[in-house]
């Protein structure tokens, strides 16, 4: 039976390795599969572990980024001859996972910023459309001066409501 776990618990089991994939988590420590996938998400998002790669597994990266905060860090804020030295490509696939991380965080802004010009095309037509079909210059019939009249009170009443509805605002 899958025991109770925190993030830390994982973290502290996690220390050490140099890959790691959900079904470490599951064996290693006794955790239900959505338990383990939760631990690896949230230790991508703060930088424990990169990416998985095509087979699940995660490489490690390193410790957790710090937070920003008044005091001090006691290595990154010293001058760079002073910092002891860090294994090289652990660095590298820390860097390269922040960059690829920030990658995905770009592209997702972008389609989502690309997601509202097809909305507002579609907004435009359908405007284009309703006024075609509710103006009283082209829907009404010319002959007939009743018809026109009541498609002009319609269209004088229906379409400020047409935009503020397109618009986005309330309807009253």
């Amino acid at each position: 039976m899958p025991r109770f776990l925190r993030y830390e618990d994982a973290l502290a089991w996690a220390r050490g390795r140099a890959r790691l994939s959900a079904e470490d988590l599951v064996r290693g420590l006794d955790a239900t599969p959505a338990a383990a996938q939760s631990f690896l998400r949230r230790m991508e998002a703060e930088g424990v572990i990169g990416p998985a790669g095509p087979d699940g597994v995660h490489l490690a990266i390193g410790e957790r980024r710090r937070r920003w905060s008044a005091e001090p860090h006691p290595v990154a804020d010293r001058p760079l001859a002073d910092r002891p030295l860090a294994d090289p490509w652990a660095e590298v696939a820390r860097l390269r996972a922040e960059a690829e991380a920030a990658a995905r965080r770009a592209a997702a802004a972008e389609a989502q910023l690309a997601g509202e010009g097809p909305t507002r095309a579609r907004i435009a037509t359908l405007r284009r459309m309703l006024a075609r079909e509710l103006h009283p210059d082209t829907a009404a019939p010319a002959a007939d001066p009743a018809l026109q009249a009541a498609y002009a009170e319609v269209f004088k009443r229906v379409w400020p409501r047409i935009e503020r509805v397109l618009d986005g605002e309330p309807e009253e």
